[in-house]
């Protein structure tokens, strides 16, 4: 009874601090939410605070041209509408977010929550906008004016740099100071809108001579090297390409591979276009137009460079080549002589000599395709790196041809191989019959398996094949070898019969003697024993074996296991 009374207590324990807990989770949650409704509060106030109008009161102190003034009406009307409707909405979001924190729609609460949150965000960020456009509009003239001064500094230099490099201008003189005048009279622009206020017009005449500025800084930076390119570099380079083209003609090279002509035409189009533009100052991607040029003129020399080296390897590969193609000639011209000796001998069919013809039209074959590259080299539509490419493929092609007729003169030359091989096999099978013989007369056994007399007359007869085989003219290589195999698997057989024979019948007779001293336990044991003497005396020692190594395991337990892992 007292037990129950306990596990009552306990429960109601539990309860009242699980009632406890929710309680205190519940006061928690609630004293977040109004920390986050206070906070939404004070981010209320904060925005509320910034200084807009301050910004207002300084532009009203400042003499200001008609579209300033437009500028500060529109965002004062902008700022008076959020006041009278953004943020109006926004206390009466913040009253109803503080009633739903005393509530139990915490759901509703973080939905509308989040969403008052982002509307002050945005507020802030456009009144921010506002104060930040209106502070740039007290010191417009301030801030454009120390604009325009580092410009004039930039450009006194340009000018300065002008002047000292003058004669590298050359025909654009003239153009170059004319631009120079159109930046000055920019300048005087810039006086002119900003004594008027006229702040749009302030910031194009300023971005226009900062533009103006920057290209003339890049025009007198790059069109020195870009006159020096189109009339001495480049032209240079040409000269010396052409003459080197005429040389390498000469000594049987071919170019047409290269398109020199339609590549310099290409070049002569490029650089007309780009000295007309350059004559009125446009200069965009001029200078690495012409340096693409000059490094493409570079290659082309280099390239004629890596022509006259592929030359000389097409040459030396070619003798080489030359030489290996002739041997693989003679060799089979050889062959070819002696082939029908080799028939006479071995009894050859065509179907024999398919590898040889096989590589006789890999040859032919081979020849052709050297033939056609050869008039392609005296045709000069190609160059000799493209060449030496396809030369060796061809040398691939003659590695495999050259294989495969060492293979095919191997195997030739291996029939009379295999005849001797055969002629010393057959001594050995013969040898080892011989062996098996003298091994069953050794022993004293009563009797021998008629298996053993089977695999012996088999064994005989393979061997008499071996050599009727070799008596044969001609002598048929595939089938002397099937023969001397099958010999010698039989021959291998027998021995391990004969092996297996006079091991089981010592171990069947050694077995008996040593478990009759186990006959007077029982009666079976007796019978069982005289069961093993006749199998033995039958010539069946195997089962004879077993069947002692299974009366031997009651008596001795594991005597089987041990006999057949260290005897067999």
């Amino acid at each position: 009874m007292s037990t129950k009374i306990l596990i009552i207590i306990v429960a109601v324990s539990l309860l009242i601090i699980l009632l406890i807990s929710l309680l205190i989770m519940r006061k928690y949650r609630k004293k977040k939410m109004h920390e986050k409704v206070n906070d939404l509060d004070i981010q209320r106030n904060e925005i509320l605070s910034l200084p807009f109008q301050n910004q207002v009161d300084k532009i009203s102190n400042l003499t200001k041209g008609e579209q300033l003034e437009e500028k500060v009406v529109k965002y004062t009307e902008m700022y008076q509408n959020l006041k009278d409707n953004s943020f109006k909405e926004l206390e009466d979001k913040i009253v109803e977010l503080d009633f739903l924190a005393n509530g139990k729609h915490k759901r509703e609460f973080y939905e509308k929550y989040i969403l008052t949150e982002l509307e002050l965000a945005k507020d802030r960020y456009f009144i921010n906008h506002m104060i930040n456009d209106l502070k740039e509009l007290t010191s417009y003239e301030d801030k454009y004016r120390g604009i325009v001064i580092r410009l004039k500094n930039k450009y006194r230099q340009v000018t300065r740099e002008y002047e000292n490099n003058r004669d590298m201008y050359g025909i654009l003189v003239d153009t170059i100071e004319m631009q120079f005048e159109n930046i000055e009279k920019r300048f005087q622009d810039f006086e002119v809108v900003i004594n008027e206020n006229l702040y749009n017009e302030v910031v194009l005449v300023v971005k226009s001579l900062e533009a103006m500025i920057d290209h003339i800084s890049t025009v007198i930076l790059e069109l020195p090297d870009i006159l020096v390119l189109l009339n001495d570099l480049i032209p240079a380079r040409i000269k010396e390409l052409k003459i080197q083209k005429e040389s390498m003609l000469e000594e049987g090279f071919t170019l047409s591979f290269m398109k020199l002509d339609y590549n310099l035409e290409a070049i002569e189009k490029i650089e007309n276009d780009i000295l007309d533009k350059s004559k009125v100052l446009n200069i965009d991607n001029s200078l690495l137009e012409l340096k693409t040029i000059l490094e493409f003129l570079d290659s082309i020399f280099k390239d004629i460079e890596k022509e006259k080296v592929y030359k000389k390897d097409f040459d030396l590969t070619s003798n080489t080549f030359d030489d290996r193609l002739n041997k693989v000639k003679k060799t089979l011209h050889d062959i070819n002589m002696q082939l029908d000796d080799i028939k006479v001998l071995y009894g050859l069919k065509e179907s024999d000599l398919k590898d040889l013809k096989n590589v006789s039209l890999e040859y032919e074959d081979l020849c052709k395709e050297y033939r056609s590259l050869i008039r392609k080299v005296k045709k000069q539509d190609s160059s000799f790196g493209s060449i030496n490419l396809l030369l060796n493929e061809l040398g691939i092609k003659l590695k495999q041809i050259e294989d495969n007729l060492d293979l095919t003169l191997k195997s030739l030359g291996s029939m009379q191989d295999d005849e001797e091989r055969a002629r010393e096999q057959l001594e050995e099978v013969q040898e080892l019959l011989k062996s098996c013989k003298r091994q069953i007369q050794s022993v004293r056994i009563p009797v021998v398996a008629n298996n053993y007399f089977v695999e012996l007359s088999e064994a005989n007869e393979a061997i008499l094949e071996i050599i009727k085989e070799l008596e044969k003219k001609p002598i048929i290589i595939k089938t002397l070898n099937t023969r001397v195999d099958t010999a010698r698997d039989l021959v291998f057989k027998l021995h391990k019969t004969t092996k297996t024979i006079i091991n089981n019948a010592y171990f069947a007779e050694n077995l008996i003697v040593y478990a009759n001293r186990y006959r007077i336990n029982s009666a079976e044991v007796s019978k069982g024993l005289n069961r093993a003497e006749i199998l033995f005396y039958k010539g069946n020692y195997e089962a004879s074996v077993d069947l002692v190594l299974e009366i031997l395991d009651k008596f001795e337990p594991g005597i089987k296991t041990k006999f057949k892992k260290e005897c067999c």
